[in-house]
């Protein structure tokens, strides 16, 4: 690696001699949108004060694409009003494919601000032509949003969109990024500005890659964490992690420990507190946003520890989950705060991204409510993609017997819901599904059924933390759990379709060094 060279430059410029062997669009001409609205989002709010998220009918053809019609509203219900919300405007498409305006613009240049952009930058929804956009600034107010790649020379850049944002009454903004071309790298940022609207002071400068059209198949690598307790800041796996090349950031829960949050103000300041930037330099979680586009899903600590949904009080549930779906850049399609969807990325993978938590009945014995589990199966045997990667959050692996006294609190402590998920795969004999988990607060590679034939025998599942530790997790058995460490790790994927085969690197934090380093298949 040359001296000079960051390492996650290196790894990004092999990454890419890799992808133009499999014939990869990336930063090449792709799909332009359909969508040409130029209008800007109207800022909604509830009449209980919590800003809206913008919101669209949701897909108009398969669910699994989520092509949006970008004419329809939808109804949005709180728990005490229903607001009919406006569609979040995309930055309008040109008639060209994804055009840039050579400009003199040298982001870098530009005073960083904290007191006005105290937090993460953040991406996510990514799809061929579009990402989401998310943010908190420190008071509402005109920001403008650039997004560009880089310029033919110092000092310029070739601006892609721009567009600028007023954020609501608490600073909160959201944002679709439309456009955009497929399997493309680029730079964002926002700024404030003056009389003029030219930039004046910056927030950290971020990167986002939009997902390759459907009919490419080439090398996927991502980063995945979860359990980020405040505790662990500034997160040394997060920060390890960035140093790495990945096409897109995942999240498996607990992003927040909220527990302790009941009001509106309470889950607010939680979130700025994990999200927001110090001393001119990201902590993990920011730095991590700051290096590719999001998708996730959210555990238990996001509301509050080991919620059960019958019991808890509505109006608290409905609260967290207003401050997390306007904190994060979630979905470009919500219905309600409906935390299951799934994104394709090209003929690679698709990510089919559950919610282990707000559905739940005990007393009834259901995990997943049935529209869900539908869903899931529907997605698992008409997917497109060579790669079925579901972000399950709590493991669905069965754990040893010391594990079985907390059995309630995963998969296995709904077996009929289990069974039937399992059975189904078994079945039909889905090859690559892998399941990524978190909440255990440890680190493991391990078979989900052992024993099992068929699909079942190959599938293993990947769980991860990247704060919280668990002590048990040194304990768990070679045979089941060919890696298994109760530290944290950063954790790095590659699905490769080609070789059929998936690399798997946890990280540790403070050497460098890969822990673990093995190449597995479900050949």
């Amino acid at each position: 690696m040359p001296a000079d060279l960051p390492r996650r430059d290196f790894l990004r410029l092999g990454s890419a001699a890799l992808l133009a062997l499999h014939g990869c669009g990336d930063d090449g001409p792709g799909l332009a949108s359909d969508s040409s609205s130029d209008a800007t989002t109207d800022a909604t709010t509830s009449s209980t004060g919590s800003p809206q998220l913008p919101t669209t009918s949701g897909p108009t053809g398969d669910t699994s694409t989520g092509e949006l019609d970008p004419t329809t509203t939808t109804t949005a219900s709180t728990s005490d009003a229903t607001t009919t919300q406006p569609v979040p405007e995309d930055m309008g498409t040109p008639d060209e494919l994804c055009p840039g305006e050579p400009i003199d613009f040298d982001p870098e240049a530009l005073p960083l601000d904290l007191d006005a952009f105290p937090g993460a930058l953040m991406a996510g929804s990514m799809r061929p032509t579009s990402f989401l956009f998310a943010t908190c600034c420190a008071t509402p107010g005109p920001r403008l949003l650039r997004v560009w790649q880089p310029g033919e020379r110092p000092g310029s850049v070739s601006l892609i969109r721009e567009l600028m944002l007023e954020t609501d009454a608490d600073g909160y903004v959201q944002q679709l990024v439309d456009g955009l071309c497929p399997g493309t790298w680029y730079h964002y940022g926002l700024f404030s500005v003056d009389e003029q609207g030219q930039p004046l002071t910056r927030a950290i400068l971020c990167e986002v890659r939009t997902a390759p059209a459907d009919d490419v198949l080439e090398p996927l690598t991502i980063a995945v964490t979860c359990c980020n307790g405040i505790a662990n800041a500034p997160w040394p796996a997060l920060l390890r992690g960035a140093d790495e090349y990945y096409d897109v950031f995942l999240h498996l829960g607990d992003m927040a420990y909220n527990d302790a949050a009941v009001t509106q103000a309470e889950y607010r300041a939680s979130w700025k507190n994990y999200l927001r930037v110090d001393d001119g330099e990201p902590r993990g979680m920011a730095l991590a946003y700051s290096r590719a586009g999001l998708y996730c899903t959210l555990d238990d600590h996001e509301v509050t520890n080991d919620f059960n949904p019958e019991t808890i009080d509505p109006a608290r549930l409905q609260t967290a989950l207003a401050a997390y779906f306007e904190a994060i850049p979630i979905t470009d399609e919500p219905q309600g705060f409906r935390v299951w969807r799934s994104y394709r990325w090209g003929q690679t993978a698709e990510f089919i991204i559950l919610d282990c938590r707000t559905e739940r009945l005990p007393s009834q014995g259901q995990y997943l409510g049935p529209e869900q589990m539908a869903w899931l199966k529907q997605r698992l045997t008409d997917s497109p993609c060579h790669f079925k990667i579901v972000l399950n959050s709590v493991p669905i692996t069965n754990m040893p017997n010391l594990w079985d006294l907390v059995a309630y609190d995963r998969w296995e402590g709904y077996p009929e819901q289990r069974d039937e998920l399992l059975g189904f795969i078994h079945d039909q004999a889905i090859r690559n599904v892998w399941f990524l988990s978190g909440d255990l607060h440890t680190c493991f590679v391990g078979q989900i059924q052992p024993g099992s034939d068929g699909v079942l025998a190959k599938m293993q599942e990947i769980a991860v933390t990247g704060g919280n530790t668990n002590p048990l997790g040194n304990f768990l058995p070679d045979q089941q759990f060919p890696f298994h460490s109760s530290d944290a790790h950063a954790l790095v994927l590659t699905f490769d379709p080609a070789a059929d085969e998936v690399l798997v690197r946890f990280i540790d934090p403070g050497t460098g060094e890969d822990a673990y380093a093995e190449t597995l298949a479900q050949k």
